[in-house]
């Protein structure tokens, strides 16, 4: 979807990180946690939202106390390994090669410009990455609003940090869940990222467009940010 300009009222975009401006890894954090303990996917991800995603841990003391949950205190330190790879992954993240041109327009157009992110407390970079800061006005970790994706929550905090309404405000992710359905729930504008090309029907309000890269993401924007004064201070 091309060509159409939307949302007027926008003064700051939010993306999520994983699948949208970071390439993630081939298996994902939680599903190497998965093999490791030799549990279902589903399991793991469930595990992790409990806590694991909801505060701040190191990957030694995750890592204890996921073995510990199943009584595998002998794996503790293979996953360690895990969670401590995740964690050097974040201080340096590998953004897609449509990012960093993106959002310099979209900074030069006087849009604010934030990331959300359910990662793993053990994975947050005690401070932002160089590229986060170079390109972004701040990232908001579960792990320290203490709150998930597609919770209201979630979104409140970019809310009350930009003094910003939920109509000015636009969210751009490739989970259909989280990102794009939490969102809306929030009162957000709404973009999917399908960088796979997703087949099969799908169920996408005709306000969300569909974007295979997000070069074609200034496209649908107006040349410059609606008026306000927008608070760029993201509370650690």
């Amino acid at each position: 979807m091309t060509g159409q300009v939307m949302w007027p009222e926008v003064r700051a975009v939010c993306f999520d990180l994983g699948g949208t401006l970071v390439r993630p890894e081939a298996v994902a954090t939680t599903g190497q946690v998965a093999e490791v303990l030799g549990i279902s996917l589903d399991e793991a991800r469930a595990l992790m939202g409990k806590g694991a995603k909801r505060r701040l841990v190191t990957p030694q003391d995750l890592a204890h106390e996921l073995a510990a949950d199943f009584g595998r205190p002998a794996l503790a330190d293979r996953l360690a390994e895990v969670l401590e790879r995740a964690r050097r992954r974040a201080e340096n993240p590998q953004l897609y090669a449509d990012v960093p041109d993106m959002l310099a327009e979209l900074r030069a157009r006087g849009y604010a410009l934030y990331a959300m992110t359910n990662a793993l407390g053990s994975s947050v970079p005690e401070q932002d990455p160089p590229a986060f800061r170079e390109f972004l006005d701040g990232v908001f970790y579960s792990a320290r609003t203490g709150a998930i994706k597609p919770e209201r929550e979630a979104f409140a905090a970019v809310e009350r940090t930009g003094g910003l309404r939920p109509g000015e405000l636009l969210h751009v992710g490739d989970s259909m869940n989280a990102d794009v359905r939490g969102a809306a729930a929030a009162g957000w504008n709404t973009a999917w990222v399908d960088r796979h090309r997703t087949t099969g029907p799908l169920m996408l309000a005709a306000s969300t467009p569909r974007l295979h890269s997000l070069n074609t993401l200034p496209l649908l924007l107006p040349a410059r940010a609606a008026a306000g004064t927008i608070t760029s201070e993201v509370a650690g």
